[in-house]
């Protein structure tokens, strides 16, 4: 059950959310996920890749990237954009509605990650597609462990099922990101801490502005860390 609610949160696949069940018990899925995102990522890249040319091989990965999840984060870095926000399990609202600042926000990233894309080095690219969807999943799981929830009640005595969970999904972000070290050793060690850099500033800002973690946090959050690392590595080369 905790693994569909994952896939239901995460991808575009028909399972219904069911929201009897918390998200923090789907927790230790979201890297898992972001892998299984990423080894079919590595697959659309190649064969795009062998069809098309480098730049529009790169436009096409990107969009079946933001495909995989429904655009869901987009949406939700629109609406943060805009100044919009709802609390993690109760969804988005159910009209999409973006104001042109929210569109051209969205624009922007995804030019970001298709250029960064684009201007890693060959050999690195796959390496690039594979880690691009783990980093972003794990930084949603991370978020959801350590950041304030505006709906919990201090009252709430903590769930062991759900503390066991935060530990495996640490153990399997931590034993992903061993991934990194398919980098040069020195271009992984920075990638990494840009990664939490930049993941812990984002959140500590949001969270601040947002009074609590939102939806649209865990959204933006999902889609600054993976721009980021596309950048950087684009930066790198």
């Amino acid at each position: 059950m905790s693994l569909s609610n994952a896939l239901s949160y995460l991808t575009v696949l028909p399972i219904p959310f069911k929201k009897h069940i918390p998200l923090n018990r789907s927790v230790h899925f979201f890297p898992l996920v972001g892998a299984g995102m990423g080894s079919v990522l590595v697959l659309v890249f190649l064969s795009m890749k062998a069809l098309l040319p480098g730049y529009l091989a790169c436009i096409a990965t990107v969009v079946v990237l933001e495909g995989m999840t429904g655009g869901i984060h987009l949406r939700a870095f629109a609406e943060l954009i805009d100044g919009r926000r709802t609390f993690p399990g109760s969804g988005f609202a159910p009209k999409a509605e973006y104001e042109w600042k929210g569109i051209a926000a969205v624009a922007f990233l995804f030019f970001l990650k298709v250029n960064g894309l684009a201007h890693t080095r060959p050999d690195w690219q796959p390496f690039a597609v594979l880690l691009t969807p783990i980093l972003g999943r794990s930084s949603q799981a991370l978020g959801i462990i350590f950041s304030r929830h505006r709906l919990k009640s201090a009252k709430t005595l903590p769930d062991p099922a759900v503390k066991r969970r935060r530990k495996r999904a640490l153990f399997f972000t931590t034993a992903l990101l061993f991934s990194m070290l398919l980098f040069p050793w020195r271009s992984a060690l920075i990638l990494i801490a840009e990664y939490f850099v930049l993941m812990l500033a984002s959140y500590r800002f949001l969270n601040t502005r947002m009074e609590g973690l939102t939806v649209q946090t865990l959204g933006t959050v999902a889609e600054l860390a993976e721009a980021g690392f596309l950048a950087t590595t684009s930066a790198l080369s």
